[in-house]
């Protein structure tokens, strides 16, 4: 379809294409207990916030004009410390392949101790998936098809037995593979 928009300055000729949109939503549903400790942390947390902003509020009355303006210059300059500390954080994480997940993780104030955090916390993960991996390629232990595990593999060298070979061959010829297989 084609719509064409005409006015005195311009001149311009539209496409619409009409798409269908997919999304996918996922909905994570919670259970009332659930919900109930949810709300109680946020509201315990609005509480606190609360009552450091009611504190701070009483000691900047008690201040004088200039007295406040520094403090306030002073929350400001801190306030601005801190996001670009965060933003650093967020650029070492990224640069290191892991996910901003972790950023609430990383309280330093000082980027060299962030970036070695980083990077151990990289490398324990690589460790962990690489045992897993290890140990998910492992693989079963054959057994001869009748749940019976074959502890002596006929095909391995020091165990060679052509009377076996024959029987687990004539019986369950893949079972006789994946042992020719695991003997090389």
């Amino acid at each position: 379809m084609e719509d064409v928009i005409k006015d005195e300055n311009i001149d311009t000729t539209v496409e619409v294409v009409d798409e269908p949109i997919v999304e996918t939503v996922v909905e994570k549903t919670f259970t009332q207990d659930e919900m109930n400790v949810i709300i109680a942390d946020r509201i315990k947390r609005e509480k606190k916030n609360a009552e450091i902003e009611k504190e701070e509020a009483k000691r900047l009355a008690k201040l004088s004009v200039e007295e406040q303006q520094n403090a306030l210059y002073e929350k400001r300059e801190s306030d601005i410390k801190k996001r670009e500390m965060q933003q650093d954080v967020k650029d070492v994480l990224i640069s290191q392949g892991l996910d901003l997940c972790f950023l609430k993780h990383f309280t330093s104030d000082d980027i060299d101790v962030v970036t070695e955090g980083a990077k151990e916390l990289k490398l324990n993960i690589q460790r962990e998936a690489q045992k897993i991996v290890e140990i998910k390629l492992r693989g079963k232990t054959p057994s001869n098809g009748n749940g019976q595990v074959i502890s002596n593999n006929p095909w391995k060298e020091g165990q060679i037995n052509l009377t076996e070979q024959g029987r687990i061959y004539t019986e369950n010829p893949a079972l006789a593979k994946q042992l020719m297989a695991s003997s090389k």
